[in-house]
């Protein structure tokens, strides 16, 4: 296993012991299920596919997919706890806060990966602006 997929693999866990622990909450006692815990569950299911088959995607799926659970479009615990900053009268989204430790934690670990996709990303759009050109030298096509 490479260093890339490890540093990946650390928040990654730790999201799934926290739905672990959360369903098991959920399914034992009597919290009751939100819209938020099964897009949380659903969306974890979808990421540790795609982990399988692109870890590329995957990557940038887990980032989506702690952002969502910052700004409280998921849920990863049994009972969702939100604050909110305030500087003077301006105050920021409720966020829920062991989600945006996770999503920090991710971005520190995570930080050479995703300069990395973003660099293969551009690289591989000028390849193709640049074979377009080509192509349409060759075919005599206006540009």
């Amino acid at each position: 296993m490479t260093k890339k997929k490890i540093l990946f693999l650390i928040p990654f866990l730790l999201v799934a012991g926290f739905l672990l622990d959360c369903w098991t909450t959920i399914l034992t006692s009597d919290f009751f299920a939100l819209l938020r815990h099964y897009i949380g569950l659903l969306l974890f299911v979808v990421v540790t596919v795609v982990f399988f088959k692109d870890f590329t995607k995957a990557v940038v799926g887990l980032g989506v997919y702690l952002l969502l659970a910052t700004f409280n479009g998921l849920a990863i615990t049994p009972t969702i706890k939100t604050s909110s900053f305030f500087i003077g009268e301006l105050s920021t989204p409720y966020i829920q806060p062991l989600s945006l430790g996770l999503l920090v934690l991710y971005f520190v670990l995570n930080l050479k990966n995703l300069i990395d996709i973003q660099l293969r990303y551009k690289e591989a759009k000028e390849r193709k602006a640049k074979h377009r050109l080509v192509d349409a030298a060759n075919t005599g096509l206006p540009k």
